[in-house]
């Protein structure tokens, strides 16, 4: 005859105190950090803590045009003094799911999150992989912070009504949107007055 037994009183310890993937993982996480500081110094590591981010993170400013091709001359005119401020969350499962990335600074609007143009997630989360399979574990977190670079300056294309939808693959590989800087700056600069223009003769 089978003896029925007692519940093993310490099978759900495992369960109660999961192990981080911070511990699981210390070649990654190092990695992560090595490569982060060197993209963007801004940032700073967030340790895992029960209030906030529970599996750890990254908050701070990324560059402007961390990318390969000549930056536009009229970048700066159109991102003024906003620098893109993030939060970076990373999910208990990092490296096989990717990081949440949030925009503090803009921060899109209730609106915006509604509205798939601009590629943000109800929540503020920002939509980055348009295509099923856009990341992969073995992928540096610099892959992400790029487009979300490229993201901050589709943003501002859209604020200043150059572009209707922001592109699919993002101006972090895509340089079709470049020239529209210029055109955004362009069409943000005031019509002159000949009536101002001093002794300029208007008369026809």
């Amino acid at each position: 005859m089978t003896r029925a037994t007692g519940p093993d009183r310490g099978a759900g310890t495992a369960a109660l105190n999961p192990v981080l993937w911070t511990e699981r993982e210390p070649v990654r996480l190092a990695r992560d950090q090595d490569e982060v500081q060197a993209f963007a110094p801004l940032l700073e590591y967030q340790s895992p803590a029960d209030d906030g981010l529970p599996h750890g993170g990254w908050i701070g400013v990324l560059p402007r045009w961390p990318f390969e091709r000549p930056q536009p001359n009229a970048l700066d005119e159109l991102l003024g003094d906003q620098e893109l401020r993030v939060l970076v969350a990373y999910s208990a499962a990092h490296p096989m799911v990717p990081p949440t990335i949030y925009s503090l600074d803009p921060e899109p609007s209730i609106w915006e999150q509604t509205q798939s143009a601009w590629h943000v997630a109800p929540g503020g989360s920002l939509c980055l992989l348009q295509s099923d399979g856009g990341w992969q574990p073995e992928a540096s977190l610099t892959e992400l912070l790029a487009k979300a670079s490229g993201w901050r300056i589709e943003y501002a294309l859209m604020k200043a009504g150059v572009i209707n939808e922001m592109s699919v693959h993002g101006i972090v590989s895509d340089p079709s949107h470049d020239h529209l800087i210029d055109r955004a700056i362009q069409r943000a600069a005031p019509t002159p007055d000949p009536t101002e223009a001093g002794d300029t003769d208007v008369s026809p």
